[in-house]
């Protein structure tokens, strides 16, 4: 819980300063919270949920950013930045693709049995490590490449 009273600090903050783009993408943001706490009325709002609504808020963004783009719609792309820039304050630094390769690396070792060395096994038990430290592309694409190589 003390992330999102984080936000709502931070909310204020934005509101005294009357920085609009902002208190937008933080309303927006404790109205995910909301939604999230209302669809899951048995789980109580834990850091790791914030977080897991934060990092979905920052997938939207990502998507929307690429979406502006290919529409040649620079100005909303932008706007959609400005509001990524401010989701991802909330967000542990990632782990550098070097980081990411260690622990695929890690968890492949663990699972030598063939049978199980499969790529939905190794990309879960890696996003469990990884948490919402890494980006599901960059994982997936790291453990595509990790499998791919011969084995020694």
């Amino acid at each position: 819980m003390a992330i999102a009273k984080d936000i709502e600090k931070k909310l204020t903050a934005a509101q005294k300063q009357r920085n609009e783009v902002e208190i937008s993408t933080l309303r927006l943001l404790l109205s995910a919270l909301k939604n999230y706490e209302i669809a899951n009325k048995r789980e109580p709002l834990t850091d790791e949920a914030v977080m897991k609504v934060i990092k979905t808020e920052t997938r939207k963004r990502e998507e929307s950013i690429a979406a502006y783009k290919a529409g040649n719609r620079n100005e909303l792309a932008e706007r959609e930045q400005q509001e990524l820039e401010i989701l991802k304050t909330f967000l542990p630094a990632e782990l550098s693709t070097e980081e990411i390769r260690q622990i695929v690396q890690s968890v492949i070792d663990e699972n030598r049995d063939p049978a199980r060395l499969n790529f939905g096994r190794v990309m879960g038990e890696t996003m469990k490590r990884v948490g919402p430290r890494g980006s599901g592309n960059l994982v997936s694409q790291v453990v595509k490449e990790q499998l791919a190589k011969p084995k020694a």
